[in-house]
């Protein structure tokens, strides 16, 4: 049995720093749209997942943004009674999370072009987008829960 060089086990350990993070992104656009009542849901929590397939996940992760932040504006415009949330609607014009989602697809999209000075610059800032949209997510997740715990108490 070969051993691995140290240039594979660095390599695997790139490969693990890239996917590990990767994942949870993916749990936490699944678990926010599975907070999402199937009545408002614009796709299944599942097809998250889908945009792991090469070439086609680049193209797949713009509808995923997009279905993905009109689920949670019409989950949360859902009346329930006497909710909290009825109180402050969000507009059928406003669309969370969709500003940070297209901002981190487009630039990653732009790092993959072969022009080397745009390419690092948009990758990094695609980076930080990214970042931002799976904080504002999170946050609209965390906003749904407590939506869910109050409808069903």
């Amino acid at each position: 049995m070969q051993q691995l060089q140290p240039e594979s086990w660095l390599q695997i350990l790139l490969l693990l720093a890239f996917i590990v993070p990767v994942i949870f992104f993916f749990l936490t656009q699944q678990r926010t749209l599975e907070l999402v009542r199937a009545a408002n849901r614009r796709m299944r929590p599942g097809q998250v997942w889908l945009q792991l397939i090469p070439l086609f996940g680049l193209i797949w992760q713009f509808f995923v943004i997009r279905k993905i932040s009109d689920s949670i504006r019409d989950e949360l415009n859902t009346p329930t009674g006497d909710s909290i949330f009825a109180e402050d609607p969000i507009p059928q014009s406003n669309k969370p999370t969709y500003n940070a989602g297209i901002s981190y697809a487009t630039l990653f999209c732009i790092s993959m072009l072969p022009l080397l000075f745009l390419k690092s610059l948009a990758a990094l800032a695609g980076l930080a987008a990214w970042i931002n949209y799976w904080v504002q997510l999170s946050r609209y997740k965390k906003k749904l829960k407590e939506r869910a715990l109050l409808i069903n108490s």
